[in-house]
């Protein structure tokens, strides 16, 4: 199942990836999000250390405990970034106009349990009923989404989870969409328990991520 699925992911970010070109160039120019993080002292985490990924962070103020605000750079949305993440240059991508942008993440440093997210935004998806049949697809079972509920008004947001992984699912009523999914695996040498307990704690993390973002209404296609 958890190869079955990997495959699926990498399969999904290089389709998307025909779509348009990653805006990354390795440069020490900002990203446009009005960063000033080269005049005040960064902190020293894993998201602001790498270059690429500090180009989307809006601030060096946390939003919250361990959390960076991040603005994608087709400007659609926003959320908040874990600390201890960053972008994959690889396999992020923005297509023509803006009008779909992916964003993958992961722990760069060795950890009991290994998060890898993919974050892709759409601006002209017809239903979130027919998104929510090729998540099902492509996990390969039929996923039960339940209500999140967020503080964001005109948006809707539900979350699915599986034995590898989390979902999530956030809308508008312009056809703006975010399908935000994960996955996980312990390291070898845990056992059942711990991983269990690993697994409560990060998809209690991935929600708090998936209730953060926030369409911006004004990028609709």
């Amino acid at each position: 199942m958890r190869l079955r699925i990997v495959i699926a992911l990498i399969l999904t970010t290089l389709i998307i990836g025909g779509c348009g070109v990653s805006k990354g160039d390795n440069s020490n120019q900002s990203s446009g999000n009005n960063n000033q993080n080269e005049v005040k002292a960064k902190p020293n985490v894993e998201a602001f250390n790498n270059q690429f990924t500090e180009e989307f962070l809006t601030s060096t103020e946390p939003v919250r405990e361990g959390y960076y605000l991040l603005k994608a750079k087709s400007g659609a949305f926003t959320l908040d970034f874990p600390e201890d993440m960053i972008i994959d240059e690889t396999r992020y991508n923005i297509g023509p106009e803006d009008r779909s942008e992916v964003i993958p993440f992961y722990h760069p440093e060795d950890k009991d349990l290994v998060a890898d997210v993919i974050v892709e935004y759409y601006s002209f998806v017809v239903s979130e009923e027919s998104s929510k049949d090729s998540l099902s697809n492509r996990f390969g079972e039929e996923l039960e989404f339940e209500t999140l509920e967020t503080s964001v008004k005109g948006q809707y947001t539900e979350f699915a989870e599986t034995d590898d992984g989390v979902l999530g699912l956030i809308w508008n009523d312009n056809s703006q969409q975010i399908q935000f999914y994960s996955l996980w695996n312990c390291i070898d040498g845990l056992n059942e328990e711990q991983c269990s307990e690993l697994k409560d704690s990060e998809k209690e993390k991935l929600k708090s991520i998936i209730k953060s973002i926030k369409l911006s209404e004004s990028k609709s296609g």
